[in-house]
């Protein structure tokens, strides 16, 4: 009977400290998110969930819903590529970029968002889009600005000499086959999707539009949720620092995983097989290419007003020491 009650009583105390637990509200998106939906695919990835922290993953299609939702109170925390985050800071919203989910980076390991035209079609260079369109996701965000980069170093004027035109991911392949824009944005799955039947090839990609490594997707946090609850962020931040150096020692394992969980739906042969982002196993920041990205919405693209302190849109202190 002792042994049943003292049995009991761990049971009761086990539950009461995970009720007593933060809850973080957290938007995710459906791209390259991999390590932070295997922390609600695969929980057992995460000893302090449940215990110093609870987490409640919600699904956005796109960051303004996202960000009214937090501006709603509806969110404590989400991700955001850090081109949306300089927007909300440059309008005084009070969020912070506490780690990094990938980067679009150079290289044969790695992807990075590529912009194809019709593979038989008269566009064979950049310059060849003049009178043209250029298809993105939407209108200031990161496949705005990569287009307009590279529009800018063929010597094209964004939306005088090409029409910057946004279109859904889905719609890209038959939009550039059908000649309804001349160029369209590929992300994965949809670049492989694509690729796979054939017709389109490669006019530039995002590294090659800006000239350099950059970050693509981060974390961000509300700041009153940080100052009221520091305990449960360095929690939350210490199992997606360990699921994040999982997935990149296991992605094979880590994509099934999501595939089983319906997380993705792209046919599982494809995703193991698709190119994946870079991401920094300890979850670092590249704040000197977010300062770039910054400089660049300022100078060339008056996207901003004036300029963004992004060394104070950043703290990094939460993450545990490599």
């Amino acid at each position: 009977m002792k042994i049943s009650l003292a049995f009991l009583c761990l049971v009761f105390s086990a539950n009461a400290i995970a009720q007593d637990a933060p809850l973080i509200r957290f938007g995710r998106g459906f791209a390259a998110e991999e390590q932070v939906w295997l922390m609600s695919a695969r929980p057992d990835l995460t000893p302090n969930q449940g215990k110093r922290y609870r987490l409640n993953q919600i699904l956005f299609q796109a960051n303004p819903e996202r960000f009214q939702a937090y501006l709603a109170g509806e969110l404590d925390a989400g991700t955001a590529p850090g081109l949306a985050v300089i927007f909300a800071r440059a309008q005084g919203v009070d969020m912070k970029i506490v780690a990094s989910i990938c980067l679009e980076a150079a290289g044969k390991d790695w992807f990075s968002t590529t912009y194809m035209v019709k593979d038989d079609g008269p566009i064979r260079s950049v310059k060849d889009l003049k009178g043209g369109t250029i298809a993105v996701v939407g209108i200031k965000t990161a496949t705005d600005l990569w287009a307009r980069a590279g529009l800018l170093n063929a010597g094209l004027a964004p939306d005088k000499d090409t029409k910057v035109f946004p279109l859904g991911f889905p719609a890209m392949g038959d939009a550039v086959r059908t000649g309804k824009v001349g160029a369209g944005t590929f992300v994965e799955p949809f670049y492989s999707t694509e690729v796979a039947k054939g017709g389109l090839r490669k006019l530039f990609t995002a590294v090659e539009a800006v000239g350099y490594d950059h970050e693509l997707l981060d974390i961000w946090f509300g700041e009153k949720f940080l100052r009221e609850q520091p305990g449960a962020v360095r929690a939350f931040l210490a199992d997606y620092v360990a699921v994040t150096k999982y997935y990149v020692a296991n992605t094979a394992q880590a994509k099934s995983d999501l595939h089983k969980a319906g997380f993705v739906r792209t046919p599982l042969e494809v995703y193991l097989k698709n190119a994946d982002w870079k991401r920094d196993a300890n979850a670092r920041v590249d704040v000197e290419s977010l300062k770039k990205l910054s400089s660049f919405m300022l100078d060339k693209l008056q996207w901003l007003e004036k300029p963004v302190n992004v060394d104070s849109m950043i703290d990094q202190s939460f993450l545990p020491r490599p």
